[in-house]
């Protein structure tokens, strides 16, 4: 019975020591918990340009409201149409 509750306790230490961070895997994770404090401290601008460069798909999207709200509302509804038009619709 020894030598089977031995045995298990060296299966279980082994699967205990792999689940254990290696060296590497630490150091990845602390440089990942210096960059989250880095932004943390930046400015709003700082910010505004990570998150730009995270989703530039959304900078494009609000540019292109902005853009068509604006234009709407300097040329009215003609600017719409013609839009539109162009589109084919």
């Amino acid at each position: 019975m020894d030598k089977k509750d031995s045995l298990l306790k060296k299966a279980f230490g082994a699967l205990e020591n792999n689940l254990l961070p290696t060296e590497s895997q630490k150091e990845i994770m602390l440089n990942r918990i210096m960059l989250e404090c880095e932004n943390e401290n930046a400015s709003c601008i700082e910010k505004l340009k990570q998150i730009v460069i995270v989703y530039p798909w959304r900078l494009a999207f609000a540019a292109s409201a902005v853009q068509a709200v604006a234009f709407t509302l300097i040329f009215g509804t003609q600017y719409t149409n013609l839009f539109i038009g162009v589109l084919g619709g």
